[in-house]
């Protein structure tokens, strides 16, 4: 078992740990690392099945919290945007895959940070169901082709008022649909690599004790210090997959 298994198995508990306690994080934290250390498109796929395990371990005791007029607005949104996402999968290389995963990554990490707290808010008790809906096509394309769909609705959420409670629900439950119809389509279009399975067996235990000890630990984590191990972690991820990136191109 060389560096990359061990690194590939702590990113993965760790990215479920984080999940177990605040219902997101483990597409943006674990997906860039296995990229980072498979080099191949095979750790979407992983990154996809394992999220789908995370989803369906926690959903059924969060749903009932979720804001399900957002819910509906992700879902259809997601019906579009994952077929979109195995477009773009099956057309580009491992390289721009990581570009894109960096930049994904890098934006969810100044939304947590702040950053675009006073260019968008809520204007009123409503919210634009266009935009919803807008969110949940990103969401899918995102979903299927990086296996990363939380990013981009949960910063929407953030900067719409809505509270860490139905944020995290409503993240959490529109997983499940949106990683088994990602999960469905990567079946018939380009196929599950046996790579993919192998990988995501093999970690199947990291990511469940990384769940249950993160459920644990919830009631111990502040939402000020989530929020602070959130930023470095999403930071220091960005950074590495763009760096690896650079490098790619430039010795390419």
């Amino acid at each position: 078992m060389d560096a990359a298994w061990w690194l590939v198995q702590a990113a993965v508990l760790v990215a479920s740990l984080l999940q177990g306690a605040t219902g997101i994080g483990f597409g943006v934290i674990a997906g860039p690392v296995l990229l980072y250390a498979l080099n191949s498109s095979a750790a979407i796929q992983v990154s996809i099945m394992l999220s789908l395990a995370i989803a369906l371990l926690l959903a059924p005791t969060l749903f009932r919290q979720a804001d399900w007029p957002v819910l509906k607005l992700f879902l259809l949104g997601t019906l579009v945007g994952v077929p979109l996402g195995i477009v773009v999968f099956i057309s580009i290389d491992i390289a721009m895959l990581k570009l894109l995963a960096g930049v994904a990554v890098a934006f969810m990490a100044l939304t947590v940070a702040g950053a675009f707290e006073r260019t968008i808010r809520r204007e009123g008790p409503g919210y634009n169901p266009r935009m919803a809906q807008g969110m949940g096509v990103i969401s899918g394309a995102m979903s299927s082709s990086l296996g990363m769909p939380g990013p981009v609705p949960a910063a929407w959420m953030i900067t719409q008022s809505f509270s860490k409670a139905q944020i995290r629900a409503t993240i959490l439950t529109m997983f499940v649909p949106s990683y088994a119809a990602a999960l469905a389509f990567q079946a018939f279009t380009p196929g599950i690599s046996d790579d993919g399975i192998s990988w995501a067996l093999q970690l199947l235990p990291a990511t469940i004790a990384g769940v249950v000890v993160g459920r644990i630990l919830e009631p111990r984590i502040s939402e000020r210090t989530f929020k602070s191990i959130i930023t470095i972690v999403l930071a220091g991820t960005a950074l590495l997959l763009l760096i690896d990136v650079a490098k790619q191109y430039w010795t390419g």
